[in-house]
């Protein structure tokens, strides 16, 4: 009988968990935002995102998920690369060489676009703001 290596390797290595160790680090220094994001602001819970903009709670992610959040970032270069070499005019960033920003009720509220385009083959002639994520199947279920 054949082993299967899936009893022979540890579910998680020590390598994978100190690398995780250090995202989850990594990840729980960043600074708390002083504004409620776009990504949140869908919520549809009230008392949640006033707790949130409040500084009451902080969201809590593992090193795993900080990874795979780094992972959407550098996937970002990779999409404007992309989008350059079929022809599109790509603007990451504004005039003053901010990305682009909106911002609403004294800067409580606030979003980020990963750029603008033009040239997208379905329409053009239109700028189309741009956001990419990367996700899986079960992340849409």
């Amino acid at each position: 009988m054949m082993t299967k290596l899936k009893d022979v390797i540890p579910e998680e290595s020590l390598t994978v968990r100190k690398i995780y160790e250090y995202h989850k680090r990594l990840g729980d220094s960043e600074e708390a935002r002083g504004y409620l994001g776009a990504s949140s602001i869908g919520m549809e819970c009230e008392r949640a995102l006033w707790y949130q903009f409040r500084g009451c709670v902080k969201p809590e992610f593992d090193g795993r998920m900080y990874r795979l959040f780094e992972t959407g970032d550098l996937a970002e270069h990779r999409f404007t690369k992309e989008l350059k070499a079929i022809g599109c005019e790509v603007k990451e960033v504004d005039e003053n060489g901010e990305q682009f920003e909106v911002k609403e009720f004294n800067g409580h509220f606030s979003g980020h676009t990963d750029g603008v385009a033009l040239g997208i083959p379905e329409a053009p002639k239109t700028w189309h703001v741009l956001e990419y994520k990367t996700h899986n199947d079960k992340s849409f279920a």
